[in-house]
């Protein structure tokens, strides 16, 4: 018999081959289990946890749309916001909002930023930077107002089966309900009021608390 025909008759045999080990099979079979579980886990939670931020940003939009119309929000209310926010996504990681408050200038033909916060290491809009966000921002009338709600938390994966950690924000656009506009109070002695002098006091378009965010740079001036 030739070789090839040895070759033949040896590959036939091990097709027909119905002999097994039994531990070997349970190892491959329990490794790919594990593996399938893990990951359905970890793309769970992913979403999870991003429907989870949505949720929260959410809430912190509608809180600040029921503003009554004789009150008004200052920095102290919107750093307490993003601590409720922390609280509802159970963050463990710094994280930043920034509410910003914008109406719709009819003799410029763009929008207006009335008044603009943020927290952590994330900068406020004014009239210039607003522009870039002008696509996402829904069409107002001469002189109406809209609150824009933008959330950033961390989402660091428990596996690594491909899922990079990432960023998940938000961008809220949502309507005062009680008022025409959320009026913010910069605590100077004047009156609280839904547009204020970024140029009297520049330091109140901005708030930072020490910590450090990488995609704010590119977030800031895009």
């Amino acid at each position: 018999m030739s070789l090839l025909s040895r070759l033949r008759v040896t590959v036939r045999r091990f097709g027909e081959d119905r002999r097994g080990s039994m531990p070997t099979e349970g190892v491959i079979a329990a490794t790919f289990l594990i593996w399938w579980y893990a990951a359905s886990f970890q793309i769970f939670d992913a979403y999870k946890q991003k429907n989870i931020n949505l949720k929260a940003a959410y809430t912190v939009a509608d809180l600040i749309s029921r503003v009554p119309a004789e009150e008004s929000v200052d920095e102290a209310y919107i750093n307490g916001l993003n601590t409720l926010f922390d609280y509802l996504t159970f963050s463990r990681v710094p994280t930043w909002l920034r509410v910003s408050s914008v109406f719709w200038n009819d003799d410029t033909g763009q929008y207006n930023v009335g008044w603009s916060l943020a927290t952590g290491a994330a900068i406020g809009y004014d009239n210039v930077t607003i522009q870039n966000q002008a696509y996402r921002i829904p069409i107002l009338a001469t002189g109406d107002y809209i609150i824009i709600v933008e959330s950033n938390m961390a989402y660091e994966p428990i596996f690594n089966i491909g899922i990079n950690a990432q960023w998940y924000t938000t961008f809220i656009p949502t309507r005062p309900r009680f008022a025409s506009c959320v009026r913010y109070d910069r605590h100077d002695g004047s009156n609280p009021a839904c547009i204020y002098d970024t140029a009297i006091d520049s330091s109140d378009n901005s708030h930072t608390d020490g910590t450090s965010d990488p995609t704010v740079a590119s977030d800031s001036s895009s």
